[in-house]
């Protein structure tokens, strides 16, 4: 411990008598208007920017440079932020997700050296410079060959999300047409960040971490809250789940719906998550509530609070890439997530030859049965025969 404090102190010394740090004139690692022959190629090169630090002012571990800027992707007139970064040392490596299929153009705005102050366990600003640098390039990817859109609606008319389950199915057949495979097995699903379109691989995407779950702006996050692995900061709030089975020939919706007993004398209203926000801004969750009369089909009704994220009439989204062969098949899929009104006059239009795509057959979902039409059909109309999705009260937050 004595020999770590002595290594700080020393560490911290050198640099009282220091020269001051110069810029100088940065360079980028790659020309301007590079094209990157597809994602691995961009990942083992990235994007970095480096400044000569001509006084040869010393950087220790204490010292992190740090650069922002706006990155334009593809024709979009709106930036997005990015951050690029160097600890103990002048070539500062850019951490915004770029992905393969698109072009980019990064206009730096600020560059700043900062040094972490142990007493305050902040960091103190040593010198700011605002000296731009601008940059254009590509990264290839395979050719979009086809896009499949799919939809469902949702609402809270639905109290058992898993019977029967809202889902839309996939021609997983005409996929492996298109990219010249035999097997599924032979591709590669991706799961996008609806806000960067960032690949998410199944490892993250799948039933081992998010299971489909996204917040309000579309990215992947935890149903219970913890610490996101693959953002890098605590999950923001899950609103509600698509998700693609493994055989690529379903997506199946939900969203977030937490039961839990009535207490008359409990505030209605649900407060904030307590996550502490990044950089990145953070989603504006709904945090909406119904007092619930639940029909025990006894003759008696038990009171619940009944709790979502969703907001009737917004639209929810998610896609999947599916690529082989250097192609790739994008699936867009949307909820709409409705009024119980709207979805009740929905179900009541509907017939035996008009049915909502979400329950088209039979077919399985991992072991998880899809009704056929008119049966799920019957069992909504049958729970608000007998009352089971009455409500008494909304409070919206």
């Amino acid at each position: 411990m004595k020999k770590f404090l002595l290594l700080i102190i020393s560490v911290i010394a050198l640099n009282v008598n220091a020269h001051t740090f110069e810029w100088g004139t940065a360079e980028w690692n790659v020309q301007d208007g590079w094209v990157f022959n597809d994602q691995a190629d961009f990942d083992n090169t990235g994007l970095i920017l480096t400044f000569p630090n001509p006084a040869g002012y010393n950087l220790t571990f204490f010292n992190l440079i740090a650069v922002n800027a706006d990155v334009f992707v593809d024709d979009s007139t709106e930036p997005k932020e990015a951050l690029a970064s160097a600890q103990m040392g002048t070539a500062a490596r850019f951490s915004f997700p770029f992905v393969e299929g698109h072009k980019y153009k990064v206009v730096t705005k600020e560059n700043l050296l900062v040094q972490i102050n142990l007493a305050t366990h902040t960091t103190d600003t040593l010198s700011r410079n605002f000296d731009s640098y601008t940059i254009s390039f590509e990264i290839q990817g395979p050719e979009l060959v086809n896009t499949i859109n799919v939809e469902a609606t949702m609402s809270l008319a639905i109290t058992d999300q898993n019977d029967p389950i809202t889902a839309s199915e996939i021609d997983v057949e005409g996929i492996k047409k298109d990219l010249g495979i035999s097997d599924i097995a032979e591709a590669t699903i991706y799961g996008l960040e609806q806000t960067t379109g960032q690949y998410v691989p199944f490892e993250y995407y799948g039933p081992g971490y998010f299971d489909g779950w996204k917040d309000n702006d579309g990215d992947y996050t935890n149903w219970n809250g913890g610490y996101n692995r693959f953002a890098g900061h605590n999950a923001y709030p899950a609103v509600y789940c698509v998700k693609i089975n493994e055989a690529a020939d379903s997506i199946t919706y939900f969203f977030y719906d937490y039961w839990r007993d009535y207490n008359p004398d409990e505030d209605t209203e649900i407060g904030g998550s307590g996550i502490t926000p990044t950089k990145r801004r953070v989603p504006e969750t709904s945090y909406n509530s119904v007092v619930w009369d639940w029909d025990n089909g006894d003759g008696t009704t038990t009171k619940y609070v009944r709790n979502y994220r969703c907001n009737e009439g917004q639209d929810y989204k998610a896609s999947f890439v599916i690529t082989a062969n250097k192609k790739y098949v994008q699936i867009n899929a949307t909820m709409h997530f409705v009024s119980i009104e709207d979805y009740l006059n929905s179900i009541n239009s509907l017939t035996d030859d008009n049915v909502r795509v979400t329950s088209t057959e039979v077919f399985s979902l991992s072991g998880a049965r899809i009704a056929q039409p008119q049966h799920g059909i019957n069992i909504i109309k049958q729970r608000l025969a007998n009352g089971s999705v009455k409500t008494t009260k909304i409070f919206v937050k």
